[in-house]
């Protein structure tokens, strides 16, 4: 897509020179040249078929508020080369909340890049932490660490809304801690809030610990004081606080609480290499983690058998540290840190080896060069096996040696420039390819472009006119063809933190082939021009970089992976009889409204028929429709290929909610959003009246419900289920019905229950109960069906749970004489409408596939000459523009308007040549009062 870089060029080159250089004749293949070629050869080979795809996006802000648009641009490129992936032509982007829950889910076409918006519903989202997530189906053959995710906050901001302060002390008991929380209220808009009557609501999302009703003094404080079980799940506590006055409604808040007990530090130590051995010098790195999972500073020293200090250390950078030390034969080794309260605490440092190697790297700041010294403890240094010395970046071997060993030390000596930017693995191996030692270095940034952003004035007034000029050039100063992305936000309303935030190189670079989370990813971005970010860089790959790569996995034969890359949107399914053999050659008809389309086509042998060519639109309903031979629907089924959700492990990671401790600048800005949209109500006066809503009944057309159409407690209707779309029957009815869940009896049996109401489940007009075969578990039995139907099956669900609703289904499903309010009953009506005897649709089937994403452009105003700032232009995204291509000189120009408040604009743009290189660049413009 975009011309070649040099690095490409010299990569090229390296590789070649490799492969000369190591060639030989057929009959010496058992050389330690041939196992070298041979290793490199089938390693890249296999890695450049079975390539891992990476997703980054670039967001338009790094929070969101009710109402907000979260716009992105995503960019999707090989593991192996940055350049353009060709595998998968479509993405998968989602948010769930902190509990992986999915919110919503789309789908979205892409070659290397695409763009797009979702709307942040707040009756969808309560305020709280979501997870951004991205994927594509080829990436679901691999671990989920290389599932692009990123948290972001969401939140309604009022001027009533409450600040929190809280300490919290804690004091170990015999099997609890006694804890001591201390918590201040105040008013955004009025001071503390006094003389308040609450209740507090302590959970660690599996038990409640604490339940109980407290008051404010006049100062807004509260003390409580209680025990907390040492079982109690102290990453996970959240605390809820809700008012109890009526006039305030169900008004609360929940806050994670996080205590970070000195005792329960965790430090760990990881030699250079992996391991400590006998008589040879080490260099141990260290990381110290609170309980709350981010980093924390420690010192202390390390102590032989004999308690007698042979090091210290200090940590340089969130935790993590480094030191030297020489250890001894037959010595265990323990580190000590002086806790607050005076007490120290022991943690033990990895046995000694008494023999092997250590593998140590020089890479120093600024310089050409990486310097790997491997020493061997005499007896392995002295033996005749072969040892080899292999280099790679994200999977592709750009560097094999055999080891030479001199009085028990080999020195090799690698030219970065000839090495892709990035991470590179070193890894010692022997004859029977085991790895041995295994390091990390960042080799420099040779993948990096460089963006250059001017602007077109020093100062802009409001509602001016703003020209941005764009410049990118490799490495070598050469320009570059590119897509990039920009976003512009009002500093007042907006915070970017260029070290917390990750961006394209550093999650391209760095983090995506770390194990374990890095914390303030941007921080390490600057390191080629900082001596001391280098330095924090290089501990940081010591300690979080130890993987163990498996050399005999990369050379082993290729698998057939379960989840095949999806190259374009297909519709697919299979046209069975109902003795379920397959019916070739049926004839099938696609139909859409929108957009407007008839189409066939015929199954093949297998029964199987594929529709494709076929541009969705965000809501696409099709009518699929299955003839025999004879031209008949009533003896066919038609069973879809449908989507099948990943399931996902919760993030650790918790936000900080903007209330909670809220430092000066937090509340600077969300003081600011206030008065902006305070103003602009006043400006345009008043606030909007809620709208009266006449609600009607609604009918679920060809319902069995006994009750009689539209007679239910709850209703999810034809409409609902369209928003939908894949969600099935279990998802629909947790989302929709309060209480819905399994709940254990008194003997241990698991039912479904509508709070404390025993769930039946009706289809079509038939109890699914009548069908159970003995011995088969309630819950187990029920979870068939709600996992089989989805949205897409189902006309419209109707729940009964009051008295006057259920009376009728008791006297038919259950015993007459039961207790009317201890039954619930879910009456679900089927497309098909043959109830839960039927697994396909007969000859018809309505598909609704995921929403795709329909880039909508961002809405930039434009202003003539000297216009009247009057404070109704306060956009927070000043200016989005996800679509830039940079010209043959590596130029692009873009355009906008400022808004109405004065301040400071933050400038972020990210992208990459599509060949193997990204940048980021992060500049500011200031705007003044006309």
């Amino acid at each position: 897509m975009f011309n070649t870089n040099r690095i490409a060029f010299v990569r090229g080159l390296l590789i070649a020179f490799i492969f000369c250089s190591l060639a030989i004749s057929a009959s010496a293949q058992e050389t330690p040249k041939a196992i070298i070629s041979n290793i490199i050869s089938t390693v890249n080979s296999r890695n450049t078929s079975q390539a891992i795809e990476k997703i980054y996006l670039q967001t338009d802000k790094p929070a969101y508020q009710a109402g907000d648009t979260l716009r992105f641009k995503a960019y999707l490129l090989e593991s192996t080369t940055l350049k353009a992936s060709k595998k998968s032509g479509i993405m998968y982007i989602e948010i769930a909340n902190d509990s992986s829950k999915l919110i919503k889910r789309i789908m979205a076409p892409v070659d290397a890049i695409t763009y797009g918006n979702i709307v942040l519903d707040e009756k969808d989202m309560p305020q709280g932490t979501y997870i951004l997530r991205a994927y594509t189906s080829w990436m679901r053959n691999f671990d989920e660490a290389y599932i692009y995710s990123k948290p972001f906050y969401f939140s309604k901001v009022a001027d009533n809304d409450w600040l929190i302060n809280y300490n919290a002390h804690t004091e170990k008991n015999t099997d609890a801690y006694k804890v001591q929380l201390a918590l201040k209220f105040n008013s955004l808009d009025a001071g503390p809030v006094g003389l308040r009557e609450m209740q507090l609501k302590l959970t660690d999302g599996k038990r409640t610990w604490l339940k109980s009703n407290v008051n404010t003094d006049m100062d807004g404080l509260v003390n409580v004081n209680f025990e907390l079980p040492e079982k109690a799940d102290f990453k996970n506590l959240s605390l809820t606080m809700r008012d109890l006055r009526k006039r305030e409604g169900n008004r609360s808040l929940v806050m994670p609480l996080a205590f970070n007990r000195p005792q329960n530090i965790d430090l760990q130590f990881m030699p250079e290499g992996g391991s400590l051995v006998a008589g040879l010098p080490a260099y141990v790195a260290f990381k110290a983690i609170n309980e709350d999972g981010r980093g924390t500073d420690v010192s202390g020293s390390i102590y032989n058998n004999k308690q007698e200090e042979v090091a210290t250390f200090n940590s340089a950078h969130k935790g993590i540290g480094a030191f030297h030390m020489l250890p001894q034969a037959g010595e265990v080794y323990s580190a000590k840190i002086k806790l607050p309260d005076g007490s120290y605490k022991s943690f033990p440092l990895p046995a000694v080896k008494a023999s092997g190697f250590v593998l140590k790297v020089s890479n120093p700041f600024k310089s050409d060069s990486i310097v790997v010294f491997i020493a061997a403890t005499p007896d392995i240094a002295t033996t005749t096996n072969n040892y080899y010395l292999m280099a790679h970046t994200r999977g592709m071997v750009f560097y094999g040696a055999l080891v030479k060993f001199n009085n028990g030390i080999a020195k090799l000596l690698l030219n970065k420039k000839t090495l892709p930017g990035g991470i590179l693995r070193l890894t010692l191996i022997g004859a029977d390819k085991k790895p041995l030692n295994e390091r990390m270095v960042f080799a420099d940034y040779n993948n990096k472009l460089n963006i250059i952003i001017s602007a077109n004035k020093a100062i802009y007034k409001q509602r001016d006119s703003v020209a941005l000029n764009m410049k990118v050039t490799d490495v070598y100063g050469d320009p570059v063809e590119g897509s990039f992305s920009l976003a512009v936000t009002d500093d007042g309303q907006v915070k970017t933190d260029s070290l917390k935030n990750s961006s394209i190189m550093s999650y391209m670079l760095l983090t995506s082939d770390l194990k374990g989370g890095v914390e303030d990813p941007g921080y390490y971005e600057r390191s080629a021009d900082d001596a001391i970010k280098w330095q924090d860089l290089d501990r940081l790959l010591l300690a979080q970089g130890w993987a163990v790569y498996n050399w005999n996995d990369a050379i082993s034969p290729t698998k057939p992976m379960p989840y095949a890359a999806e190259p374009e949107f297909l519709i697919t399914g299979r046209v069975t009889n109902v003795f379920n053999k397959p019916v070739s050659n049926s004839r099938i008809t696609l139909l859409s409204k929108k957009p407007m389309m008839v189409t066939d086509t015929i199954t093949n042998a297998n029964g199987v028929f594929t529709f494709k060519d076929i541009l969705p639109s965000d809501t696409a309903v099709y009518f699929i429709q299955a003839r025999n031979k004879k031209g008949k629907s009533n003896n066919v089924g038609i069973e879809m290929d449908e989507f099948k959700p990943p399931v996902f492990t919760p993030r650790a990671e918790r936000l900080i909610p903007w209330y909670l401790n809220a430092d000066n600048s937090k509340l600077s800005i969300v003081k600011n959003q206030i008065t902006l949209k305070q103003n602009f109500e006043t400006i345009t006066r008043g606030k909007v009246l809620k709208e009266v809503q006449i609600k009607s009944k609604r009918i679920i057309k060809d319902s069995k419900n006994l009750n009689g159409p539209g007679e239910a407690d709850i209703t999810i209707d034809d409409e609902q289920l369209q928003k939908a779309g894949r969600t099935t029957l279990r998802d629909l009815l947790y989302k929709n019905v309060k209480g819905f869940g399994p709940v254990a009896n008194k003997f241990g049996v698991i039912y479904y229950r509508i709070r404390t109401q025993l769930a039946h489940i009706i289809i079509d007009g038939v109890d699914i109960d009548f069908l159970k075969p003995d011995g088969v578990r309630p819950y187990d039995y029920f979870n068939q069906y709600l996992d089989y139907y989805d949205a897409e099956e189902i006309k419209g669900i109707e729940i009964m749970t009051k008295s006057a609703n259920v009376s009728a289904y008791t006297n038919r499903f259950v015993d007459p004489m039961a207790i009317l309010w201890e039954h619930a009953f879910i009456e679900v009506t089927t497309r098909s409408g043959h109830g839960p005897f039927m697994k396909k649709s007969i000859g018809t089937y309505v598909f609704r596939p995921m929403p795709i994403n329909i880039p909508k452009q961002f809405y930039s105003p434009k202003y003539s000459l000297n216009p009247t700032p009057n404070m109704t232009d306060i956009r927070s995204t000043i200016h989005w523009e996800p679509n830039i291509i940079t010209d043959k000189d590596g130029k692009a120009t873009i355009s906008f308007y400022t808004a109405d408040a004065p301040g400071k604009y933050t400038i972020i743009a990210e992208g990459a040549d599509l060949d193997g290189s990204v940048g980021v660049k992060r500049e500011s413009i200031s705007v003044e009062k006309r």
